[in-house]
């Protein structure tokens, strides 16, 4: 079977057929990510039973975090390239001649590079996370109008 995904609320509260109740129950024995995401309901639903006098949103509208000028998002690659060219124009305008001014010049620019790659991988790293945290909510959203929607069904 494959992830219980959209069927999730169906099998909590029980309403799959008998052959897809025991094909889920072996499968949430077997999927630890289903059971993660089981415990979760499980936790909004009593969050939400605990909580009676409180009537949850007719509709849950979740947006994305408004979004930064490509501008911003460009500042510290520009200012990082620039002082690489600005190091590198500064070297061939003073006519290095040495070796070990060379070899300077050289570990400088690797040191941006390096530094370059680190914020790229960082900033990577916090786009994935603003993704996983995005769709996490949307998931919860969706599981708090499902709950919101049964509770009304079910007076």
């Amino acid at each position: 079977m494959a992830h219980l995904g959209d069927k999730l609320a169906e099998y909590f509260y029980e309403e799959l057929s008998s052959a897809e109740m025991t094909e889920a129950r072996k499968h949430v024995e077997a999927c630890i990510e289903c059971r993660l995401d089981l415990e979760r309901f499980e936790s909004v639903h009593r969050a939400l039973r605990t909580a009676p006098e409180l009537e949850p949103p007719r509709h849950v509208v979740f947006s994305p975090r408004e979004r930064r000028s490509w501008l911003s998002w460009l500042e510290w690659r520009t200012a990082a390239t620039a002082g690489a060219a600005a190091a590198l124009v500064a070297g061939i305008l003073m006519g290095f001649s040495h070796q070990a001014d060379r070899a300077w010049l050289a570990e400088e620019l690797n040191k941006r590079d390096a530094e370059i790659q680190r914020l790229q991988a960082e900033l990577t790293y916090y786009e994935n996370f603003q993704r996983a945290v995005m769709r996490e909510t949307l998931e919860n959203g969706s599981a708090i109008q499902l709950l919101a929607q049964r509770a009304r069904l079910r007076q």
